[in-house]
């Protein structure tokens, strides 16, 4: 292809060119190139401080589609994402009298000024709405068709006997003289004869989202050592000043209690793992920092080169996160952790610039030639290096996957910029230094054994290559068993305590192990009900095949219209002759009670036999009225004009096929949607993985080119590629021999690997050039303590991420070691064998 090849050509000329101007630029004007810089710099603090960090982990994914959209729809119309989980741990009396002491500071929270929950709750309904509670018992026990099941009718009925009631008459009696009767007389006026018994459960059962003991008027775990208080903060989730100061005052709160409370929740959690995130990350790049300067130290011995490397990291961190200040208004605290990898990359081009001149200069060459070679030789190297690694990454911004997209800037422009900042900075230092210090001599450099690794390479190499393809292979084949995560929870902060509060919360309170919701829509009610109705009988149907361990819904507290019936005509049978409302009144008069006052349920009990089924809008309104309303909000939401009806559906695990499911849902309910964290998983792998392949491709062919120009030879290509594609194969391996499953953020540590991996053949290629052995050797000697160093640096620049407590980073560290590990292992063992049997076919 003559014109691949012209372009190649002019593309290689090009590279020259702008690397000679470099050299003369920064030799000749080294001041106005540090003005220029400082500038930059300048310019680059005003775009940083305008840049705001979110903690937010779905924004870093499209959301507007598909489950996680669904997933976030409901936090919306429930107010989800602005509820404080509070977890109260003790012994049942000290839990209900500190959780009210509690409960009261909450309510008295305020941030700047302004009550920070709108409301805080921790009972079945609030003793200051009696008198609504009486009026919807009044309502619900004297049409039970709505809310009895069939079952339950032979209960019903024998409570309505004289025996049943005189005993029902004595108990209420026995409640109006204990210190309860006065708060517990007006729902006695509307039951007497404790029906409720029979509705309430039903009903409260179905405004918990969690497991808990329903002889309880408190959320009470059922073995009444844990109460959960439920709080909604003022201010949405987005609001992280609002919720750092909110969080401020809920550790006030809790002071001086004997029961231990923790906290979870969107707003607690995204201050706590916003901390967390900013804590592991500054200690990565801290302590990496050390090591990086450290070994770049002990093996050259020199204080100001050593003292560069921070300026250079600075300038090209400063520069990119500037840059990309430009273009957007925020960053997400993930994406800027990638920016640790800066740490290690960027120091690779110094290490690479300043080994070769160190190398000269011990060699005897004048500065001036050695700054040169320096530049413009090795420099050819570093560049097709640096862009090799930066283009890939900058291809990455074609995804609409927030996460790739901002990696893909930021390390990408943080590459390139640290790569000028090695250029342009060192010549002006070197020549500094050499002026300052001319006698100074340059001492023969560690070559930390690779010179005899050199050797036994290129005299068995055949050996060599045989070892270095059957590891490879082996983990080929242990990689096919690589997993995606799809367990979110395996993602966050392991220690954090919004993270144990909620795993406390899901061990022990939750329903079921896994969760997944329906939701039904429309804009006219009757019709959502109706739907809703049909999908109502296919999860009965699921539960009787045992795929379901439970589900909840509104049509399992408000029978529909063919339930109310069947209701009704057992009732009928059961009282049939029998006239409830008259045995009421005579019962009321033989205990002395007055009977005047329990009219409307005498009245009631008595239109039994005539009463029909009733509307579900009816029954829907007198519950949103009542303190019960929980279970229509739990259930029913309006939202953009439209009404959503939710189905929570309860599972353990591969007995419920939900692929299967989801096809019978669409033959009932075409528009019907359903999220889970499985499905909001498989959506957000199927966009990574999209994204991904589509930056792969064209990242890749870039690399190609730019490795193309530069060598111009299969044999160049294939050396600079075989360390690349047997690291990427060789993390992959470890990962599965160490346990780790694939997910969002390890699955970009494989583009830093096409990028940079190449970057260690480039260089060993690029160096050994001498026709005479014992000259390549030194040469290759050379460039593997470059190469040794800069893998170095890579693991202690982002390696060292494997230790961060945050789930998500710690997989990028752990991957990042596996992958950076094995590629220079391959390029400083496996390339000189190559080299050798190529070298051999060649003669």
């Amino acid at each position: 292809m003559p014109i691949l090849t012209r372009l190649a050509a002019l593309t290689k000329t090009a590279v020259a060119a702008h690397l000679e101007w470099m050299y003369r630029v920064t030799t000749r004007y080294p001041l106005r190139v540090m003005s220029v810089s400082l500038v930059l710099l300048a310019l680059s603090a005003v775009s940083i401080f305008s840049i705001r960090f979110e903690t937010d982990f779905f924004k870093l994914f499209p959301s507007q589609r598909g489950a996680l959209r669904l997933f976030l729809d409901t936090l919306n119309w429930s107010g989800s994402s602005r509820e404080a989980y509070f977890l109260l741990e003790g012994d049942r009396d000290s839990l209900l009298r500190e959780g009210e002491v509690f409960a009261g500071r909450l309510k008295a929270l305020q941030v700047d000024g302004q009550p920070a929950f709108e409301k805080v709750i921790y009972r079945t309904f609030d003793p200051a709405e009696a008198a609504s509670f009486a009026s919807f018992v009044s309502y619900a026990v004297t049409r039970p068709q709505l809310f009895l099941s069939p079952g339950q009718v032979p209960d019903y009925a024998g409570r309505l006997r004289p025996a049943s009631m005189d005993a029902a008459l004595k108990r209420a009696q026995a409640e109006l003289a204990s210190q309860a009767g006065m708060a517990a007389r007006d729902i006695i006026a509307a039951d007497p004869l404790y029906l409720r018994d029979l509705v309430l459960p039903r009903l409260k059962k179905a405004s918990q989202s969690l497991d808990l003991d329903p002889a309880s008027p408190y959320f009470l775990s059922r073995d009444g050592r844990v109460l959960i208080i439920i709080a909604q903060t003022a201010h949405s989730v987005q609001d992280i000043d609002f919720a750092r100061k909110m969080v401020a005052g809920i550790n006030a709160a809790r002071r001086g209690f004997t029961v231990h409370i923790s906290c979870t929740g969107a707003q607690v959690a995204a201050v706590i793992d916003e901390a967390t995130m900013k804590r592991n990350v500054l200690e990565s790049i801290v302590s990496s920092l050390v090591v990086v300067l450290g070994l770049f130290y002990l093996t050259y011995r020199r204080v100001m080169p050593t003292m560069l490397i921070p300026v250079i990291l600075l300038f090209g961190v400063a520069l990119a996160l500037g840059t990309a200040g430009l273009f957007l208004r925020s960053i997400h605290i993930i994406s800027f952790a990638f920016m640790a990898l800066i740490i290690g990359i960027g120091t690779d081009y110094s290490i690479h610039i300043y080994d070769r001149f160190y190398s000269e200069r011990s060699a005897g060459t004048g500065t001036e030639e050695a700054l040169r070679l320096a530049i413009i030789q090795t420099g050819h190297g570093v560049y097709t290096a640096a862009t090799t690694t930066a283009f890939p990454f900058l291809m990455l911004m074609v995804s609409d996957v927030r996460a790739l997209f901002e990696l893909g800037l930021l390390v990408g422009l943080g590459v390139i910029f640290s790569m000028y900042a090695s250029f342009l900075f060192l010549p002006p230092l070197l020549i500094y230094a050499e002026r300052r210090c001319p006698a100074k001599g340059y001492k023969p450099l560690p070559g930390f054994a690779l010179g005899s690794l050199w050797k036994w390479s290129r005299r068995v190499p055949r050996r060599t290559v045989a070892v270095s393809l059957l590891l490879i292979a082996s983990l080929l084949v242990a990689g096919c068993y690589l997993r995606f995560e799809e367990d979110l929870k395996n993602l966050q902060p392991k220690h954090s305590e919004a993270f144990l509060t909620a795993q406390k919360i899901e061990n022990h309170l939750s329903l079921s192990p896994r969760q997944m919701l329906v939701a039904v829509e429309g804009k006219e009610l009757e019709d959502v009900l109706a739907r809703g109705s049909r999908v109502d009988r296919l999860l009965e149907g699921y539960l009787q095949k045992g795929e379901l361990a439970g589900y909840s819904s509104l049509e399992q507290v408000i029978n529909g219209q063919e339930l109310q019936a069947e209701v009704l005509g057992g009732l009928r049978t059961a009282l049939a002759g029998e006239r409830p409302g008259d045995e009421l009144r005579r019962a009321l008069e033989r205990d002395g009670f007055a009977a005047d006052m329990f009219q409307p349920v005498i009245t009631g009990l008595g239109g039994l036999a005539a009463t029909a089924p009733v509307p579900s809008l009816e029954a829907v309104s007198h519950l949103s009225e009542s303190p019960l309303r929980g279970v229509v909000e739990r259930h029913l939401m309006g939202g953009g004009g439209d009404y959503h009806l939710l189905f929570y559906l309860y599972y353990r695990g591969a007995e419920f096929s939900q692929k299967s499911f989801l096809t019978d849902l669409k033959a009932v309910d075409p528009s019907a949607r359903a999220t889970s964290p499985d499905l909001v998983s498989l959506q957000l792998e199927d966009s990574v993985r999209k994204s991904f392949t589509l930056a792969f491709i064209l990242g890749g062919a870039i690399v190609l080119f730019l490795l193309i120009s530069h060598f111009g030879t299969l044999a160049g290509l294939f050396f600079t590629l075989y360390p690349v594609v047997g690291g990427v194969i060789a993390m992959v391996g470890m990962m599965v021999v160490t346990g780790m499953r694939l997910n969002f953020m390890n699955a970009m540590v494989l583009v830093t690997l096409v990028g940079m991996g190449s970057d260690y053949g480039v260089h060993v290629i690029n160096r050994v050039t001498a026709a005479d052995e014992e000259k390549r050797g030194g040469e290759f000697v050379q460039a593997g303590r470059a190469v040794l160093l800069s893998a170095l640096t890579t693991i202690a620049g982002f390696g060292s991420l494997a230790f961060s407590d945050y789930g998500a980073l710690a997989s990028i560290g752990s991957a990042t070691n596996y992958g950076v590990g094995a590629t220079a292992i391959l390029a400083m063992a496996s390339l000189p064998a190559f080299m050798a049997i190529w070298g051999q076919k060649k003669g």
